[in-house]
C-alpha cells in the first residue's frame, strides 16, 4: 500500500509546465488515468488559479528545487491534498512536508468554530480543521513522517487580510511532541508571510529523495473501529475525521450550543455508503460530547452492533446504557436528550410496537418521531441500499418529510469518501454497477487495484484456504453467505451443526447460543471476535462491521440470467421472504457482505453462469 499523486515535479519544472498551453488538459487526462473519474469544474479551476499563487512564492522564495506533489490521494482513503511540497528541514536533514489546502473564497466569516461563506450561508467546515485532519491522518498512517517536520498552510489568496484574521486559529502549535500545526494566509501582506513560512520550513535539498521516499513509504494499514473503542469513547479523540466527516462533527456541536439557546430544532442526516466514516462520526461524537457532560446517547437497530460496542467499550452495567436501541424512546419525554446518534438509521423500523395493544387501539407513533421528539439535536446516519429485511424503513425522504411534518429545519451532509477497501471508491463503485444498484455505462468490467484484491473462488473450499492464509498473516478474514440454508440451534453438546452445504463442503452459520459455546461466540460477536472464523456469517452479523478480508457466498437467491434474477423460495430467512421490494433487498444484502473487506474480497456463487460472470468481467479466479 503506497501513496499515489496526480502530478509530482520540481517548483521550476511545475511553474515552467504552467506557462505551457494545455497544461491543464494534461492534468484533467492524468486524473482519469489515476483515479477512474471525470475532474470537478472546482478542481480545474484550482489548478488554473490557485497552484500558480504558490508556485509564484516558492520561486520569489528561492526554493524551485522544493518537490510539489499535486492531489496527493491521502493515506487509507480516496481523499486527496491539493498540493504537497516535499523538501529537506532547513535546520536539519529531516524530512519537510508542508501541506497547502487551496481556498478561492473572497469573503469568509467565522462561526462558532466553524466558517460561512456568506452573510445567509450554512456554518460549514473551518479549513483549518480540514488541514488539521490531513496533518493527522499522514502523522497517524506513514510512519516515516513521525520523526520530520509536519505542518499545514490554508491559502486563501483571494481573501482580504482582515477577514482572514478573523477566521485564523488562536493557537497555531496543536502538538508538543512534533511540531504539527495549520496556518492561514490571505491577499495582500499576507502573501509576505506565507513566503516567510515556505523559507523557514522548507530546503530544497534532498527534496526529489525526500519525495521518491514518501511515495514509496510503507502505509500502516487502518485498524477497525472496535480496536479503539474504548479510548474513543472514554479517553480522547482516536480517528482523524476528513472533510465531510469533520464538517459532520463540527455541525453537530455547532448545534447543541445553539439549541441551549432556544432556536428552532434542526435535524442532522449523513448519508454515506460502506466504509465512508459513519460509526466513526457518531462513535468520535459520542465521545467528545460525554466528555464536556452533553447527554448523549448512540441508538442503533442491530442487536449486533449494540453488542458489540457494549464489549468493546469496557463499559460498566449501567454505563452501558449510552448504547441504546431505536426503540427505547417510546416513552421519553420531549427533549429528554441533548443528542441521539442514530447510527444504521436505515434500519428504522415502521413504529417500536412489535405488536398492538388490545388495550390501546390507537395507531402507534412512527418509530422516527419518538427519536425525533426526544432529543435536542437528533442526528441520522444512513445508507439507504442497506435496507435489507421487512419492516425497516429508515431513508433520506422519510427524515425530510417528517421534519416537514413536526416542523424542524434539516441539514444534509453527504459523505463522498472512502474509508475502507482500502480507501478504493473504484471497488464500492464496481459492486453497485454489478448488482444494478448504480447506473450501468456498458459491462463492469473490473480494473486491478494496487491497494485492494478481488478475487473469484470456483469453490467455497478454495476462498477458505485463501483466507485462511490470510489468517495465518494475523490478517482478520470471515466467510458470509446469503441466507439461503437453514441455522439451527446448537446441538445437545454445544456443536455447530454444519447447515451450509454446497456439494461436499460443510460449515456452520454463525452461534444462535446467547453466550460463547466451547469458545465459540454467539453471533453478534461473530465479526469481531477472532473465533468467529470458521462459522459462516450471515447480513445479520456482518451488517456495520469490517474485516480485513471478506469472502461472500451468492446463494441460489440470486443468479444471472441475463439480467439479476431473485428466487424468494431459495431463501430461508422470514423477513426477507416477505419483504415488499425482495428484488432490492437482495442485490442490497449482497452489496453489503462485498463491502465488508478493507484489503481485499473474494467472492464465489453456487450458480456455475453466475460464477462465470464474474470471470468473464475481469475478476481473477483463485486456483483450486
Amino acid at each position: 500500500m503506497a501513496l499515489r499523486c496526480l502530478y509530482q515535479g520540481s517548483t521550476g519544472e511545475l511553474a515552467t509546465a504552467l506557462t505551457r498551453e494545455g497544461f491543464s488538459d494534461e492534468l484533467k487526462q492524468r486524473f482519469r488515468d489515476v483515479f477512474w473519474q471525470e475532474p470537478s469544474e472546482r478542481e480545474v479551476r484550482s489548478w488554473t488559479n490557485s497552484i500558480p499563487s504558490v508556485v509564484a512564492l516558492l520561486v520569489e522564495a528561492g526554493l524551485e528545487d522544493v518537490q510539489v506533489l499535486l492531489e496527493l490521494k491521502a493515506p487509507i482513503t480516496d481523499v486527496r491534498m491539493d498540493m504537497v511540497l516535499v523538501g529537506t528541514f532547513p535546520q536539519s536533514d529531516l524530512i519537510s512536508v508542508v501541506v497547502v489546502e487551496n481556498k478561492q473564497w473572497s469573503w469568509i466569516r467565522p462561526d462558532a468554530g466553524m466558517v460561512r461563506l456568506s452573510r445567509d450561508g450554512m456554518p460549514q467546515l473551518h479549513p483549518a480543521n480540514q488541514v488539521w485532519g490531513y496533518l493527522q491522518v499522514l502523522h497517524g498512517y506513514v510512519p516515516m513522517l513521525r520523526d520530520g517536520r509536519l505542518c499545514g498552510i490554508v491559502n486563501l489568496h483571494n481573501a482580504p487580510a482582515p477577514m482572514v484574521d478573523a477566521v485564523r486559529p488562536k493557537v497555531q502549535c496543536l502538538e508538543e511532541v512534533v511540531q504539527r500545526w495549520v496556518a492561514m494566509y490571505g491577499a495582500g501582506d499576507q502573501r509576505q508571510e506565507f513566503k516567510e513560512v515556505l523559507r523557514r520550513q522548507l530546503s530544497g535539498r534532498h527534496a526529489t529523495e525526500q519525495a521518491e521516499l514518501l511515495l514509496q513509504a510503507p502505509v500502516k494499514p487502518a485498524e477497525g473501529l472496535m480496536t479503539h473503542v474504548a479510548r474513543c469513547v472514554r479517553e480522547r479523540t482516536v480517528f482523524p475525521l476528513l472533510d465531510e466527516q469533520r464538517e459532520a462533527y463540527d455541525y453537530v456541536r455547532h448545534l447543541v450550543a445553539a439549541s441551549k439557546q432556544g432556536v428552532r430544532k434542526e435535524i442532522v442526516v449523513i448519508v454515506g455508503g460502506p466504509g465512508t466514516g459513519k460509526s466513526v462520526i457518531a462513535v468520535e461524537l459520542l465521545g467528545t460530547l460525554t466528555r464536556q457532560k452533553v447527554h448523549a446517547l448512540h441508538a442503533t437497530g442491530s442487536r449486533s452492533f449494540t453488542r458489540t460496542l457494549w464489549k468493546y467499550a469496557g463499559l460498566p452495567g449501567r454505563q452501558r446504557g449510552v448504547f441504546t436501541y431505536f426503540n427505547a424512546f417510546s416513552d421519553a419525554t420531549p427533549n429528554d436528550v441533548d443528542v441521539i446518534i442514530a447510527d444504521e438509521a436505515h434500519r428504522i423500523r415502521r413504529t417500536s410496537r412489535d405488536r398492538m395493544d388490545e388495550r390501546d387501539p390507537r395507531e402507534p407513533p412512527p418509530q422516527i418521531d419518538e427519536l425525533i421528539h426526544a432529543a435536542r439535536v437528533p442526528v441520522f446516519l444512513l445508507d439507504e441500499h442497506q435496507v435489507v429485511r421487512r419492516g425497516e424503513v429508515g431513508s433520506l425522504e422519510l427524515i425530510r418529510n417528517r421534519a416537514r411534518h413536526l416542523g424542524c429545519g434539516i441539514r444534509e451532509i453527504n459523505l463522498s469518501h472512502q474509508f475502507r477497501c482500502a480507501g478504493s471508491p473504484e471497488y464500492i463503485h464496481w459492486v453497485e454497477r454489478l448488482l444494478m444498484l448504480a447506473p450501468n455505462t456498458g459491462r463492469p468490467m473490473w480494473q486491478p487495484l494496487k491497494n485492494f484484491t478481488l478475487y473469484v473462488a470456483r469453490t467455497p473450499l478454495a476462498m477458505e484456504n485463501y483466507l485462511k492464509a490470510r489468517v495465518a498473516e494475523n490478517h482478520k478474514a470471515r466467510i458470509a453467505a446469503g441466507f439461503c440454508w437453514p441455522w439451527n440451534k446448537p446441538n445437545t453438546d454445544g456443536g455447530l451443526p454444519c447447515d451450509v452445504v454446497i456439494g461436499d463442503w460443510r460449515r456452520p452459520w454463525n452461534s444462535k447460543a446467547e453466550d460463547y459455546v466451547n469458545g465459540v461466540p454467539p453471533s453478534p460477536l461473530w465479526a469481531t471476535d477472532p473465533a468467529g472464523f470458521g462459522q459462516i456469517g450471515c447480513i445479520y452479523s456482518a451488517q456495520g462491521f469490517e474485516y480485513d478480508y471478506a469472502g461472500v457466498i451468492f446463494g441460489p437467491d440470486l443468479m444471472w440470467r441475463n439480467g439479476w434474477r431473485t428466487e424468494r423460495r431459495h431463501n430461508r430467512d422470514p423477513d426477507q421472504i416477505n419483504a415488499d421490494d425482495f428484488h432490492t433487498v437482495i442485490r442490497n444484502t449482497y452489496r453489503v457482505l462485498s463491502t465488508r473487506g478493507m484489503r481485499g474480497t473474494v467472492l464465489h456463487s453456487v450458480d456455475p453462469d453466475t460464477n462465470q460472470l464474474l470471470i468473464d468481467l475481469g475478476v481473477p479466479p483463485l486456483e483450486d
